[in-house]
């Protein structure tokens, strides 16, 4: 039985758990950080930055955390900053052992690792028209009656695809009705527009819970920084579980710098748009699905879905890592993430996939 990860990059132990020789150049296209690195001020500061690995960080840190509140136009106790999202998402789903949970499939793997891993029950939907992707909201509605939480991820991975607002705040206030609250992954709203996100709802409705991720946009994913947008009751509830000093002292210091830089955000925007609207043309052609991103990465199934594992293990002699689906409940392998990479990346891939049809 072959091992796929559970997750993008790491690509050498892939190679490994494969048996496969690894090709001198490798383009590792299985990870969703942004090809242009970090802000150039980070490197700039760097000489600055590196005394602080010798104190204790600020415990709620600060003034992060302050930064964050402003730019969203939400109280600094409405924040609670985490070594990532993926420290967040595994706190929060503590708060559910014993409950429903609905995950609407194809999503995030973490979910439900950590769901299970705190003992929820979860509940699976699935969107089955991954192209025209809509959500059933009549069914999440009939389930959420008797649960006690509904994941979203918007915009979704692994297909990019953004949820409208308007389903968004329908799904809001039936969970009002209801008793069930929402958490809301934005890990990649930063690549699209922040007219999308539901921050501002966090405020007006008390059953909304948004978390974000930092090591996306910005290239910090060795860092580890995101950041969770809740009530003040749950942020406090959930301050009380986490380690003490659980995001250090450069974590704090890059984040703040990096939210600053507004210019690096939209020039990643641009470049990386523009690469992927060449990326869809181009498998297009080769009468490949299309999901309709909004994120720095896109889905893509091909023509004969059978031949996906064999396409995949194809990349990867080639020196091209493409993210598996086989553990995305509702794509069964049968589809492949890619990451916006630099043009001598996506080229290559270019030419792997020209090759394969030959």
């Amino acid at each position: 039985m072959l091992q796929f990860p559970s997750h993008g990059a790491n690509y050498e132990q892939l190679y490994k758990n494969f048996n496969l020789d690894m090709p001198e150049i490798v383009y590792d296209l299985s990870e969703n950080v942004n090809f242009l690195g970090y802000p150039k001020q980070i490197e700039n500061l760097w000489q600055q930055l590196l005394p602080k690995i010798t104190a204790y960080p600020n415990p709620l840190a600060e003034p992060l955390r302050t930064i964050i509140a402003v730019k969203h136009k939400v109280s600094p106790e409405c924040i609670l900053v985490g070594n990532g999202g993926a420290e967040l998402l595994t706190f929060y789903a503590q708060l559910y052992k014993g409950k429903k949970v609905i995950l609407i499939h194809p999503t995030f793997s973490e979910y439900k690792m950590t769901l299970e891993a705190a003992g929820a029950e979860i509940v699976n939907v699935t969107v089955n028209d991954l192209v025209n992707y809509e959500l059933p909201l009549d069914e999440i509605k009939c389930h959420m009656k008797d649960a006690d939480c509904l994941y979203l991820c918007n915009p979704n991975n692994p297909t990019g695809a953004l949820i409208q607002k308007n389903a968004i705040l329908e799904l809001i206030e039936h969970g009002e009705s209801v008793v069930c609250s929402l958490l809301i992954d934005e890990a990649f709203m930063d690549w699209t527009n922040e007219k999308h996100s539901a921050i501002e709802l966090v405020t007006s409705h008390e059953n909304v819970t948004v978390v974000r991720s930092m090591t996306k946009m910005y290239g910090i994913a060795g860092i580890r920084l995101g950041y969770l947008i809740g009530q003040p009751d749950l942020v406090s509830t959930m301050r009380n579980r986490l380690p003490h000093w659980n995001v250090n002292n450069l974590a704090i210091s890059i984040g703040a710098e990096c939210l600053k830089d507004e210019d690096f955000r939209l020039q990643s925007i641009n470049e990386h748009l523009a690469i992927k609207n060449e990326i869809i043309h181009f498998l297009k052609s080769y009468h490949c699905a299309v999901t309709n991103s909004r994120a720095n990465f896109l889905c893509f199934q091909l023509q004969n879905p059978e031949e996906t594992e064999n396409f995949y293990f194809h990349c990867l002699k080639q020196g091209i890592v493409l993210r598996h689906t086989n553990n995305y409940e509702g794509m069964n392998g049968k589809w492949l993430r890619i990451g916006m990479k630099n043009l001598k990346a996506m080229d290559k891939f270019k030419e792997v996939l020209a090759d394969w049809h030959e």
